[in-house]
């Protein structure tokens, strides 16, 4: 399983007057776009295990409240955590409870305006409409980038993960790679290749063995990684798993052999028969 790290923070509703920054911060405050809300502490473990969070992970927390995601990702999974709030009540309140400051960065800062390139998960909580204008920009940063949210979805896109506790929701998003073109696979007695075609937001794949076309199953984008199955001469299958694109490099196909002068991947499963 993976992905998460929740906002403690937003339910969007329309512009009101910023609260104070010398107001004591309340359940319910509207702010910009959105409005306060904490996320459980339950929540927040079962968001970040399912995001296996890690201490090489980067959690950008957008509308993050009072940082409780973000400090829980740096105490309990010892993670880096950058939490974007736009109220200086709530971005006070943060700072004085994360008690891990070396891992814990607080901006104060509209959450349309965060630098969100060297994010690798990447947290909301916050209204439809608010998500809406943030997906082409999360769908837009770097392969394997993990977009997790408590209760909103990306509209049509569908999650990879959903995970359900009590009455509350939360989604995973990794942001996929570039998949399409063609790709050649050599294995001992066999060399196919495969085409891939991304039909936003399916991926679709025309498999072709010595100039003949034959079905390929179930391909599929994860990140960086992109699987299928295809059949082998005998008749049965054999499954597949690549990174067709890492820094620029078209790297071969899972395999016992790999492409000329590529560095080779996982090696691919045979199902049964």
């Amino acid at each position: 399983m993976k992905a998460v790290c929740i906002a403690a923070a937003l339910l969007a509703l329309p512009a009101h007057a910023q609260t104070p920054a010398a107001e004591a911060p309340q359940i319910g405050q509207v702010s910009k776009d959105s409005v306060w809300v904490p996320t459980p502490e339950r929540m927040i473990r079962c968001m970040l295990q399912l995001a296996d969070a890690t201490k090489d992970d980067l959690v950008i927390d957008l509308g993050s409240g009072d940082g409780r995601i973000r400090i829980h990702a740096a105490k309990h999974f010892g993670a880096r955590a950058i939490e974007v709030e736009l109220e200086g009540n709530l971005v006070d309140l943060a700072t004085e409870a994360a008690g891990v400051s070396s891992q814990v960065r607080f901006l104060q800062q509209d959450l349309f305006e965060a630098d969100l390139s060297e994010a690798t998960v990447v947290a909301l909580y916050i209204s439809p409409g608010v998500m809406t204008r943030l997906k082409p920009k999360l769908l837009a940063l770097k392969p394997g980038t993990r977009v997790v949210s408590h209760h909103f979805t990306l509209e049509e896109r569908e999650p990879d993960e959903t995970i359900r506790l009590e009455n509350r929701t939360g989604y995973l998003w990794v942001v996929p790679t570039d998949a399409k073109g063609a790709r050649t696979v050599r294995l001992p007695g066999d060399e196919f290749m495969v085409r891939f075609e991304q039909v936003r937001p399916e991926l679709r794949s025309t498999g072709e063995r010595s100039g003949r076309a034959f079905q390929v199953i179930a391909p599929k984008r994860r990140g960086t990684e992109v699987s299928f199955t295809a059949i082998d001469p005998d008749g049965s299958a054999r499954h597949y798993r690549g990174w067709p694109n890492i820094g620029g490099v078209r790297r071969a196909w899972a395999g016992a052999a790999r492409l000329a002068g590529l560095a080779p991947l996982r090696t691919a499963v045979r199902g049964p028969g």
